[in-house]
Order: structure tokens, then sequence, then C-alpha cells
């Protein structure tokens, strides 16, 4: 089943604790500490499978876990990394943050593939924390919690030209001529209700892929019909068919109805290049035909921001193919004058290296320090603090940062409350 949007939540996996251990051995009673890291947490990573078409899978599978990593042990053992969970999506897929609505990735192309949320970090063992002050440590670091978010997928399908046009016009005996799709075709409106995607090759061109949008109504953006809903699978499109029925009784409203729809969903898709085609002219005699081509002659004319220069109609009929090769070619002769080019949208990730180790602030909120720093809050989320002497680590980093010296100057005692995160400790100054 055919679909373009879903909401899941991503969670890497926690990185496993550092172990605290000593070695005890017959004879040697003291053989030092020898606990091991952590294993690092698993990442959730979304990666591009040419197999896959739609979103559908994620309407029933709404969380993404990835796999935990393991706790160290002793004799120096590093815990198992968490196994990375790849998420399978179709080509074309978007990436948002469902909270903020950013765009966090954009996997546009066959092997795109990008980390969503990062696996926590393990703790370092004991063992790591040996040096000749300190040569019986007795503590050892937590994993850290593994990112985790909630973010909306959106499928926009690669297409290099895509047919618009109201509903029952011919789009689909189009493509099913011109490709080997079977969309399908009736003679009612709103028979296409999905996206569908064809490939056209032969006819003279080099090939190229063709996407037949549902039909539109006046109204369509306000959601009237089966809404607009479908037109985001034109953004990635080079060029527009306009597709106008031969026997309509009024052409240039339709034309007007439909360009309208697209102007009210964005320049992105208005902007494009279109080329006009009439359909069903095997239903019109010759005195018919040529009063529809001079009335579509005239639409090209008196609409000079859509059709940017002097382009002529292109009449066909889906039945008895007249015409058919003829526009095909126009579509790929439009095809070569654009390059084929898929906007990205930059993506900032910030990482630890984006923060100056030194960077630091201490602010008083009702008696209590409260510190913040990046690279001191990463230490925390490290640390166990029911054992003490993991706590005096972080007393020393921060002597070392020079946030002690800071409290000092902000007036903090021996016995001041000072906050880092979630965590309190007391001042030993």
């Amino acid at each position: 089943m055919f679909c373009d949007k879903a909401e899941i939540y991503v969670k890497a996996g926690k990185g496993g604790d550092g172990s605290l251990s000593f070695l005890h051995e017959k004879y040697r009673e003291f053989g030092g500490p020898d606990g091991g890291d952590g294993g690092e947490g698993g990442n959730v990573i979304f990666q591009v499978d040419p197999s896959w078409n739609t979103l559908y899978y994620y309407k029933t599978n709404r969380k993404m876990v990835a796999e935990n990593g393991e706790q160290g042990k002793g004799r120096k053992k590093h815990g198992r990394n968490g196994e990375d969970l790849i998420v399978p999506v179709p080509v074309g897929t978007v990436i948002y943050n469902a909270e903020t609505d950013e765009t966090i990735a954009d996997l546009n192309d066959i092997g795109s593939k990008f980390v969503i949320a990062k696996g926590g970090e393990g703790g370092f063992g004991n063992a790591h924390f040996t040096s000749s002050v300190r040569q019986t440590p007795k503590f050892a670091e937590l994993g850290t919690n593994g990112e985790e978010l909630n973010i909306r997928l959106e499928l926009k399908l690669i297409a290099d030209v895509g047919l618009v046009g109201l509903p029952n016009i011919g789009k689909s005996t189009f493509l099913s001529v011109v490709s080997s799709a079977r969309p399908k075709i009736a003679d009612y409106p709103f028979t296409t209700i999905i996206p569908n995607l064809g490939v056209v090759e032969g006819f003279g061109t080099k090939g190229f892929v063709i996407a037949d949008m549902p039909g539109l109504i006046a109204g369509a953006a306000q959601g009237k019909g089966l809404g607009d809903e479908f037109l985001k699978h034109i953004e990635r499109t080079r060029v527009i068919i306009h597709i106008l029925r031969g026997t309509s009784e009024d052409l240039a409203l339709d034309f007007k109805t439909i360009n309208s729809e697209l102007d009210n969903y964005g320049k992105i898709i208005s902007a494009k290049p279109q080329i006009l085609a009439i359909s069903q002219i095997d239903l019109l005699d010759e005195k018919a035909k040529a009063k529809v081509q001079k009335t579509a002659e005239k639409i090209i004319k008196d609409n000079p921001k859509v059709f940017k220069y002097d382009k002529k109609p292109f009449l066909f009929s889906g039945i008895t193919k007249e015409g058919v090769r003829e526009l095909v070619l126009e579509a790929g002769s439009e095809l070569d004058n654009i390059p084929k080019k898929i906007e990205k949208k930059a993506v900032k990730v910030f990482t630890l290296a984006d923060v100056k180790k030194s960077s630091f602030k201490v602010e008083k909120d009702n008696g209590t320090f409260v510190v913040k720093s990046e690279r001191l809050e990463k230490f925390v989320q490290k640390t166990d603090f029911t054992n003490p002497h993991a706590v005096m680590r972080i007393y020393d980093i921060m002597t070392r940062m020079g946030i002690v010296k800071e409290l000092e100057k902000k007036g903090a005692h021996y016995g001041s409350k000072v906050r880092i995160l979630d965590k309190e400790i007391d001042y030993k100054g």
C-alpha cells in the first residue's frame, strides 16, 4: 500500500558502563585495577533501499531502537558495542524533526544514508584512570544515553517529468502508453488516488522517469477533492506536462484552475517550465481540432510567465497514439536543457568540538550555584554520584577548567550547593 508520510520515534543505544574491578589472583592479592571499558551504544541509521517505494511499514512500526552497549568486565575486557540499527527507506525520503519541523536529512539518491541518532559513549573502566598519583582508582564511568527524538518521514518521489491536470483527462492513459506502468484507468473522476511512476524508454530519447499525479480541482489547496497533498511529489521534477482535455467546454478556464492550485502550493512548483498538452483528440473532428489548437496557442501566448519562450501545444490521443511520440520527444528535449540538480538543505551537526573546551557559565539561583558547560556536562552524565571517589573526580575536572576559581569569585564557600544538569554536589573550597 502506498504511503508517503509517517511519524516515528528513534532511540540510539545506551553506552555500556565501565567496570569497577580489581585483579584478584592467587599470589597476587593486590593485582591492581583491571576494570574494562563499556561498549558504545548502537546508532540509528536511515539508509535508502532501492527495493522500497512506500513508507507504509512505519505506519505500524513506530519505534526504532538500537542495541545498548555491554558493560565492561574485569581483566580489562571491553564490553561489546551495540549493533547499529539500519532503517531502510525509499529514495526521496526527507526526515524532519517532528517537534520543530526542521529538515534533518534528505535521502535523495541511491546509497544515501544518515545517522539520525548517535549511540551513547561507553564509560571508562577504573583501569583507564590509573596513574602515578592515582594508583588504585575506586570509580568507573557510566555509559551515556543514546540520542532520541521524534521524527516525521515524508516521501517525495524522484521523477523527471510530472503530469498535472483535472481528474479524468487521460494522464493515466498517457503514462500507460509511454511506459510499462499500469495505473488504474476508468471513465470516472479520481481513478488515480496515489502518484504513479513510470520509466519512459525508447521514442528516440535518453529515457526519463515520469510521475502521474492525482487530478486536481478548484479548491484543492483548501482540501477539496483529494487536496494538494500529492503535489510535493512534483517538487523534484524538472518539467511539468500540463494536460487539458480536448473535449472541454473551456480550455482556458481549466488551465487557469490548475495553475491557480500550483501557485497556491508555492513557487517551487509554479516556477517549473510547463509543456501544454491536449488529450483525447481522437474524439474530435478536424474542425474541432483546429479550434482546440488555436485556443491552446492563445493560452500559451497569454501566459508568458508559465511558458517562458515561444512554445507550441501538443495534441495527442492515448488511444490511437497520435501525437504521443512528439510529446515525449519534447519532454526529453526540455530535460536536456535543464541540469539534473536536487537541492539539499544543509544540516548543521553540532559536536563537542564546536564548543570551546574551556567555555562555561556560573549563575546563582536561590542560593545554589548553577554551572553550565557542555564539556563538564558530558562528564557528569558518566558519573556515578553514589560513589564519592567519582564525585571527587568531577571536582578535579572543575578545578582544571577554572570553574572552581569562578565559583569563589561568585561567593561560593565550603558546603555551598553546586548544580550541574540535575545533579548537585557540595562545594569543597
